[in-house]
């Protein structure tokens, strides 16, 4: 699966979508271990609105 890359706060995180569809983990891109959650709602809010209406 081709995860995206988008950049947050200064910063590049890939973004999964996970098991219960409402929810995305970011994680930052060389370090793994920093990640967190975004519900839908944080997502349009920060701008990645063409990330959760990807038709799947």
């Amino acid at each position: 699966m081709n995860n995206p890359i988008v950049t947050h706060k200064g910063r590049q995180y890939t973004v999964r979508k996970l098991a219960d569809g409402y929810h995305w983990r970011l994680s930052e891109v060389g370090s793994a271990r920093n990640s967190f959650p975004m519900n839908r709602d944080q997502m349009i809010l920060a701008g990645f609105g063409h990330i959760v209406e990807v038709k799947s």
